[in-house]
C-alpha cells in the first residue's frame, strides 16, 4: 500500500487530510441533529423526550469528535499510528453508530438497521479506529444507495476461520467491477457513479483498508448477488 513518501505527500499533509476525513461524520451528526432541534421549535414544539434524544446524540457525536482530535494529536506528536485496544461491547457500539447516521438515512429516504449474532463476543479492539472504519463504510453505503433502499450493519462469528465479521451491506447498484478491483488494490477513484451526485469512494476505501490493518484485520468488498455492495471486516477472535 502506498505511503506518504511514495506518493510525494508529506507526513503532515497526509495527517491533515486524514483528520479532515475522520471528523466529517461527527460534524455532520452535530449539524444534522442540532438543525432538527432548531426546526422543531415552531410551530410544533419538541417534546421533552425528543429534546433528550437529540441532546444525547449530539453529546455522543461531540465525544467521538473529541476522541478523534485527541488521537490525531497523539499521532502527530509520536509520528506514528497510535493503537489503544480495550473491550468494546458491539451490542452497544453498533446501535450508537447507527443512530449517528439515522438523520442522513432519513434525509435520503433509506431504511437503516442492524443485526448482531446472539453469541457475538465483546471485541478487544481500538474503539476510535473502529468508529472511524464503521463510519466510513456506513457513509459510503448511504451515499450510494438510492431512495427506498436499505443499509444494514451486522456482527457475525466466522466459525470456519475462528474469527469475527463486521458487515455493512446496502441495496444500491453495486460497484462496477473495474472500479472495485482498482479500489481493493489501493487505487483511488474520485469520480462519482451515474446514480449519485456525490464523490469520494477512493479516499474512503483506502483509508478504511489502512485502519483495518492496524486492527489486525482485513477488508473485503464485493457486489452482492441480489444487488448492492457488501463490505466485510474480518477480525481475529481473541482467545478466551
Amino acid at each position: 500500500m502506498e505511503d506518504a513518501k511514495s506518493t510525494g505527500e508529506t507526513r503532515e499533509s497526509k495527517l491533515l487530510r486524514e483528520f479532515a476525513h475522520e471528523i466529517r461524520t461527527p460534524l455532520n451528526s452535530l449539524m444534522g441533529f442540532s438543525a432538527m432541534m432548531k426546526r422543531g421549535g415552531t410551530p410544533n414544539p419538541l417534546s421533552q423526550e425528543q429534546i433528550y434524544d437529540f441532546s444525547e446524540r449530539i453529546n455522543t457525536a461531540t465525544r467521538r469528535l473529541l476522541e478523534i482530535c485527541e488521537r490525531v494529536l497523539d499521532e502527530s506528536i509520536k509520528g506514528e499510528p497510535v493503537i489503544q485496544k480495550t473491550d468494546v461491547d458491539f451490542n452497544a457500539f453498533c446501535p450508537e453508530i447507527v443512530r449517528t447516521f439515522e438523520h442522513d438515512a432519513t434525509e435520503q429516504g433509506l431504511i437503516l438497521n442492524y443485526a448482531i449474532a446472539e453469541d457475538f463476543p465483546v471485541l478487544y479492539t481500538d474503539p476510535v479506529i473502529l468508529y472511524e472504519v464503521m463510519s466510513n463504510l456506513l457513509s459510503n453505503a448511504i451515499k450510494f444507495t438510492p431512495k427506498g433502499g436499505m443499509v444494514t450493519v451486522k456482527g457475525e462469528r466466522d466459525y470456519r476461520n475462528q474469527g469475527l465479521i463486521l458487515i455493512v451491506q446496502d441495496t444500491g447498484k453495486g460497484i462496477p467491477a473495474t472500479i472495485l478491483m482498482s479500489l481493493m488494490k489501493g487505487g483511488q477513484v474520485t469520480t462519482s457513479f451515474a446514480h449519485s451526485s456525490r464523490k469520494g469512494w477512493g479516499q474512503g476505501i483506502q483509508f478504511v483498508q489502512e485502519k483495518v490493518e492496524l486492527l489486525g484485520g482485513t477488508l473485503e468488498i464485493e457486489n452482492a448477488m441480489a444487488g448492492g455492495t457488501v463490505a466485510c471486516i474480518r477480525l481475529p477472535a481473541e482467545e478466551e
